[in-house]
């Protein structure tokens, strides 16, 4: 087994103790967080344009002569937060401090707001989907995120504002981000690191980029580890230096449930809509993933003062992993019993 596909296979315990030690030594996190350097918008830009470079463009047009599936999963992610979001801020009403309640709305909605994960294409090609499907999601999802990002954290800001579960402090920040800030962050950070890999994976050449696609990977996986540290510095050493159980709890709980029923919304909707099993496993994915690196950027960038707004995206990260890896199993078929 390669170093890389080793690093791959732990990369969920990885990321474990990167938190840990995010919460045991945040200093140095967030001393690049706050440099002049921009270091997370800059590992963001890379991570996205690999992800790009690694897009073959023969794939999606493959699947533009089907845009049906397409479309659907890129509309589920999109829409579905939508639908999710005031659920759960009904259901935080009744927590005592209304602030951290809406901490935890804004971050789980900047987390379903982004566009679909790149690691959906792996994750879903590993349980055997239509990956061209998958990337063509992500790719189409992501060319969207300047318009589906702005308007996703003004359904966050309708409901943590007046009349919403309480009064944040931050609503005018919300406000400010939604206008000017996600928006422009979507363009630059995400949209055009990713077409730019594309653009570049089609002036080398396919032969060019297969041979440079395993320091890619290599890359990428210090960039994964390296964000996970800096985004989570400032918002688990405010959370360890004050300790709160019930709010870390909280936003677990929430992740998991929110994270679990994305990813069933997938199944339902492949079965309305008949697709075979590639297809399911593609709409699964593209349903249930979304990138949480980019959330934790935007968020760390605009709410680093506010932990409880990280939280869930930090535990969004995780979970979502582990219930990909879930997701992704074949189930075993049942064996009859013999007749007596």
């Amino acid at each position: 087994m390669s170093m890389i596909a080793a690093v791959q296979r732990r990369l969920l315990v990885l990321m474990l103790l990167c938190y840990l030690l995010a919460g045991v030594l945040p200093a140095p996190g967030e001393r690049l967080r706050e440099s002049a350097l921009h270091v997370p918008m800059v590992l963001l830009a890379v991570m996205l344009f690999n992800a790009g470079l690694g897009v073959r463009v023969a794939d999606l047009r493959a699947v533009a002569g089907r845009p049906v599936r397409l479309v659907l999963g890129i509309a589920a992610n999109a829409l579905l937060p939508l639908l999710v979001l005031p659920v759960v801020a009904l259901c935080l009403r009744t927590w005592p401090d209304p602030a951290e309640a809406e901490g935890l709305v804004v971050g789980l909605m900047l987390v379903l707001a982004m566009p679909i994960a790149g690691g959906a294409a792996s994750w879903g090609q590993s349980a055997g989907g239509n990956v061209p499907l998958v990337v063509a999601m992500v790719i189409g999802s992501t060319l969207l995120s300047p318009l589906t990002v702005p308007f996703g954290i003004r359904v966050a800001g309708g409901l943590v504002g007046p009349g919403g579960t309480g009064a944040l402090d931050d609503t005018e920040r919300i406000d400010t981000v939604a206008r000017t800030g996600a928006g422009v962050f979507a363009l630059v950070a995400v949209v055009l690191p990713c077409l730019a890999g594309i653009v570049v994976r089609i002036a080398l050449g396919e032969g060019r980029v297969r041979r440079v696609l395993p320091s890619v990977k290599a890359v990428n996986l210090v960039n994964i580890l390296l964000l996970c540290y800096i985004n989570a510095a400032g918002a688990l050493g405010q959370a360890l230096s004050r300790p709160d159980p019930d709010l870390l709890i909280l936003a677990l709980a929430l992740s998991g449930a929110v994270c679990c029923l994305t990813f069933r919304c997938g199944r339902w909707l492949s079965r309305w809509t008949r697709c075979d099993r590639q297809d399911t496993v593609s709409l699964t994915f593209a349903t249930g993933m979304n990138n949480s690196s980019a959330a934790a950027v935007l968020a760390t960038g605009w709410f680093s003062h506010r932990p409880e707004v990280l939280l869930p995206i930090l535990s969004y990260s995780l979970l979502q992993k582990i219930v990909a890896g879930a997701a992704g199993r074949t189930p075993r078929p049942r064996v009859r019993e013999a007749a007596v």
